[in-house]
């Protein structure tokens, strides 16, 4: 389950303040898609099966294209 998108929730606690405005924002602007900010999924993103990994601060799945538009 991705958890949802509530600044009151714990798994944004440990997000910048940039990042969490740009995750508000999104939501302002009528994203329907799905937003995991919770490191559980952020860890299973974080690598391309390289040696590299780089933990991101959350991790959107876009609903339609209108969603990607959003994103930009």
């Amino acid at each position: 389950m991705i958890a949802p998108l509530d600044l009151r929730s714990a798994p944004f606690e440990r997000l910048g303040t940039h990042y969490l405005r740009f995750l508000e924002a999104l939501k302002t602007r009528g994203f329907e898609g799905e937003i995991a900010p919770d490191y559980a999924q952020r860890t299973v993103l974080a690598t391309d099966n390289s040696i590299y990994q780089r933990l991101p601060q959350a991790a959107v799945f876009p609903r339609h294209a209108e969603d990607l538009e959003r994103l930009a």
